[in-house]
């Protein structure tokens, strides 16, 4: 095999790992982070909710950045939670901080994304309801 085909292979090969990787990490938080399946069910509600209303993109791409930042926060967050159960099962200071801090990130950013969400959705939801009557 040639050197350049070896790279291409090492590279390809890397790459399918990463994405198994990726794959693995949102399998868990799927299966043992009830707030991520929440997220995820929020999404799907989103997706429903702007297919509908016909959305514009500039809509879908807020809308979807504010839940994919959350998403993306509860991952950083289950990480920097095992990482301190690794090191410790007992109470410490630091480890409290590290795991409500990461918490705090978490909920901050749902708040966020709900408060962006409601100004999006909302005028929809006004003009449907003037229009029933």
């Amino acid at each position: 095999m040639k050197m350049n085909e070896q790279k291409e292979t090492n590279l390809l090969k890397n790459m399918l790992n990463k994405c198994k990787y990726t794959l693995q990490g949102l399998s868990y938080c799927f299966k043992n982070e009830s707030s991520f399946l929440f997220v995820a069910m929020i999404a799907c509600l989103v997706i429903i909710l702007g297919i509908l209303f016909d959305i514009a993109f500039l809509e879908w791409v807020i809308s979807f950045g504010s839940l994919a930042f959350i998403l993306i926060i509860e991952l950083i967050n289950t990480a920097i939670e095992a990482t301190v159960d690794m090191v410790t099962q007992e109470y410490n200071e630091y480890a409290k901080i590290a795991k409500d801090c990461g918490s705090a990130a978490t909920g901050i950013m749902s708040v966020l994304a709900t408060i962006v969400n409601l100004i999006i959705f909302i005028p929809y939801f006004i003009e449907l309801f003037i229009g029933l009557f």
